[in-house]
């Protein structure tokens, strides 16, 4: 990541003044060139995409629905998937799949069949290697006999979804990829790519890039804590970022996109919105239409098979195929006075606070305010209560309990404010048994973070098992304080170094 930030970091500059007169003109406009009316067969779609000329709208389809689940092979019937391709029809012009399965092949039978005028990149999903290589090359297989049965629906093929980026759950080794994409380009008659998140593409993409057709290019500034003002101002330093890193290549944006609701601290607190989802879709869409830049929102329709959290809630459309204020305009025959994405919980007047009573101290000009407080990891043990009514400030504290298996944590995230002039981090805890080390991080609104052993940092002990903790804030290499967001307690473990079972209990978070 460090090598990728230097490279964006040199474009910044050019690439800010760029971005600011590129959104100039109105939506309205933008909206009048968003896609195309004429229907380009497949070959040709490739062709201008190949010359840098403009198709249309593009967007990441999936289409699960409530009860169904690739990973249980629950997919999507023919008339689901005709009702959301003739929706996204209405506005689009290229979709995106993931992969060469059962549901692949319905959708571009479904196209087919109906004559919608949609063209579609492939997708071959790869799993992890070692250990599903038999597994790939079955899928590879598959992506080719249906790239070349759907020669009129398919106008590219995609080999391996962010399987490269050094925080991916499903690795492949550069030279696997590299094999796989030689045997599709032998194959089919179509271009080629591999898609991945922009910081691989800088620092290590030039490999594959000499071998394929065209970049397909993803990001996320939701994921590197940029606000909603940052947003596409961020995209275009990527973008320009991996430019200038690989010249001559065509690149495609395969994954942008906003979500209308966030949990979690991978991302600015509350920034998950349906207003930011549509700022952020017109100030891309009117980019990607005036600099013929072909670009896949993220995504088409809410998935709850991937959680109730943030992964739930990229859709354009919620699950029930409303219409969020992102597409609204262009579908009001699916507007709907009912909600369609999940609301916040609201600030208390009195302590600026969400439920963080039992923790943070109220009185104090330098709380921590407008937070949440979120269970993370495998370690965490199911029946979690989530507060104790053993406290040392006011009447409960957090209660986290960890069940020894595996790492796991709680973070506190809160509106960023500036901790410098405190200095210190305070806190009370009550540990499990055996406890001779815990994580302590702080972070701003990027992806530093520092963490340091807090049991380094005790200064007294109070009734009924409490400990006093102060940290300095510049034990927190890297971290910016003046912008501080979130902080974690992380990994019980023990003078042996495994993780240790009990309950750990947190309470009167303050500064000094």
């Amino acid at each position: 990541m460090s090598i990728a930030k230097k490279a964006v970091f040199l474009v910044i500059l050019v690439s800010v003044i760029w971005a600011c007169q590129s959104v100039s003109g109105s939506v309205g406009e933008a909206k009048s060139r968003a896609s195309s009316d004429k229907d380009y067969t497949a070959k040709e779609v490739a062709a201008r995409i190949l010359a840098g000329e403009w198709v249309g709208q593009a967007i990441s389809y999936s289409g699960y629905r409530r009860g169904q689940n690739p990973q249980e092979n629950k997919h999507p019937s023919a008339s689901q998937i005709l009702e959301d391709l003739q929706i996204l029809q209405k506005h689009f012009r290229l979709i995106r799949v993931y992969g060469s399965d059962e549901n692949a092949r319905r959708v571009l039978q479904v196209i087919r069949k109906n004559k919608l005028k949609l063209k579609v990149m492939l997708g071959i999903w790869l799993a992890k290697e070692p250990g599903n290589e038999a597994e790939n090359g079955k899928e590879v297989e598959e992506g080719i006999k249906l790239a070349n049965e759907f020669t009129d629906v398919v106008f590219a093929v995609n080999v391996g979804n962010e399987v490269m980026i050094y925080w991916t759950a499903h690795p492949v080794p550069e030279e696997n990829v590299l094999e796989y994409v030689r045997r599709v380009k032998k194959a089919v008659p179509m271009p080629v790519t591999v898609a991945d998140n922009y910081a691989w593409w800088v620092s290590d993409g030039a490999k594959i890039a000499a071998e394929v057709d065209f970049l397909t290019v993803h990001s996320y500034p939701v994921w590197e804590r940029k606000p909603i003002d940052e947003g596409f101002t961020f995209t275009m330093e990527n973008y320009k970022a991996v430019k200038a890193a690989i010249p001559g290549k065509v690149i495609v944006l395969g994954e942008v996109g906003w979500p209308s609701y966030t949990e979690g601290n991978l991302h600015v607190n509350r920034t998950g919105s349906e207003k930011n989802q549509k700022r952020y879709y017109e100030e891309m869409s009117r980019w990607a239409s005036e600099n013929k830049v072909t670009t896949y929102f993220f995504s088409a329709f809410d998935e709850p098979w991937k959680g109730t959290g943030t992964e739930g809630h990229w859709g354009f459309f919620s699950v029930d195929r409303k219409a969020k204020l992102v597409a609204d305009e262009m579908y009001p025959e699916l507007k709907t006075d009912e909600p369609t994405s999940p609301g916040y919980p609201e600030v208390d007047p009195e302590t600026g606070s969400l439920g963080l009573k039992a923790a943070f101290r109220e009185s104090l000009a330098k709380r921590m305010v407008s937070g949440t407080v979120n269970f993370h990891g495998a370690g965490i043990a199911l029946e979690w209560a989530g507060e104790s009514e053993i406290a040392v400030e006011g009447d409960k504290s957090i209660k986290v309990p960890f069940n020894g298996k595996d790492w796991g944590g709680v973070y506190f995230m809160f509106d960023s404010f500036d901790a410098g002039s405190a200095g210190k981090l305070g806190m009370s805890l009550r540990l499990p048994k055996n406890t001779a080390s815990l994580e302590l991080k702080a972070e701003g609104p990027s992806t530093v973070t520092g963490t340091v052993n807090i049991l380094d940092y005790r200064v007294g002990e109070k009734a009924n098992g409490w400990v006093d903790f102060v940290v300095p804030l510049n034990a927190f290499k890297g971290v910016d304080s003046s912008r501080l967001s979130v902080m974690g307690l992380w990994n019980p473990r023990n003078a042996g170094g495994a993780y240790v079972t009990g309950d750990l209990l947190v309470d009167d978070i303050h500064f000094e």
